[in-house]
């Protein structure tokens, strides 16, 4: 897009007629400009919605599973002291599971903080381009009016300040319009999510198909040491059974809810 000069021409006098016509195309490109800026603050709001959801979802995710894999702790201790080593054995792969299930969220959560910094630093940017186009156009004006008689100065002079006024508008109903529809969309999606959709059960195939339980080992440390300071946990549940890979066997423990999980 063609941006008018912003100087005086270099010792040629300029036609009233080329003065105003650069004056009118310095308004058209920085209102253009102006609706990509505007644009891309609007995409840029929905995308910190969006992050927002999926860092409560992944919080909620860690949690969910730290809770989980403290219950199979304790049902774990629970099978070795009353000597049932098969049992016992189940429920720390169970944990184990459970302790991926919370570093992969946690790892989620990171991620998801980094991207909402790139955000608000995309947001920055935006915004002191928004400064630069309003700027640019007071600039040509400011060179090119000179070349205009008194009257038609004064009259273009008016049509400036208004393109002026219309780019340096802030952005703050913008900004909360598009919060709006990003919740609303959000909320429609989660409404579409079946609630058995929302449980999932450790199966069997998960405590066999997990690539890297061991990765869990110092994950189950920390938190045999959280129980140990008598940090609240949940009691444990005697009626239910401990995990197994037989697919015949009795339901097993809950997995974390991902209520929310993009």
């Amino acid at each position: 897009m063609w941006n008018p000069p912003t100087g005086p021409p270099n010792d040629v006098r300029l036609r009233p007629a080329e003065a105003r016509r650069q004056i009118l195309e310095a308004i058209e490109t920085a209102q253009a400009r102006d609706g990509e800026l505007r644009a891309e603050i609007s995409a840029l709001t929905t995308r910190r919605v969006e992050l927002a959801a999926e860092l409560a979802a992944a919080v909620e995710d860690e949690a969910g599973a730290r809770e989980l894999a403290k219950r199979a702790l304790l049902q774990s201790d629970e099978s070795a002291r009353q000597g049932q080593r098969a049992d016992a054995a189940r429920w720390t792969g169970a944990a184990r599971v459970f302790a991926l299930r919370m570093r992969d969220a946690r790892a989620r959560a990171a991620a998801v903080k980094a991207q909402t910094g790139e955000n608000a630093t995309a947001v920055a940017r935006v915004q002191s381009a928004m400064a630069a186009n309003a700027a640019h156009l007071n600039q040509v004006a400011v060179a090119r009016l000179p070349w205009l008689n008194a009257r038609k100065a004064a009259r273009l002079q008016e049509t400036v300040e208004d393109a002026k006024a219309e780019v340096s508008a802030p952005v703050d109903f913008l900004v909360a319009a598009t919060e709006r529809e990003a919740r609303a969309a959000l909320a429609g999606a989660v409404d579409l999510v079946s609630p058995a959709a929302l449980s999932e059960p450790v199966e069997g195939d998960d405590l066999e198909n997990e690539v890297d339980l061991d990765a869990a080992d110092p994950l189950l440390d920390d938190l045999r040491a959280e129980l140990a300071t008598g940090e609240p946990a949940p009691d444990p549940v005697e009626t239910t059974p401990p995990p197994t890979t037989d697919r015949d066997a009795p339901p097993r423990p809950a997995r974390a809810k991902t209520a929310g999980r993009r």
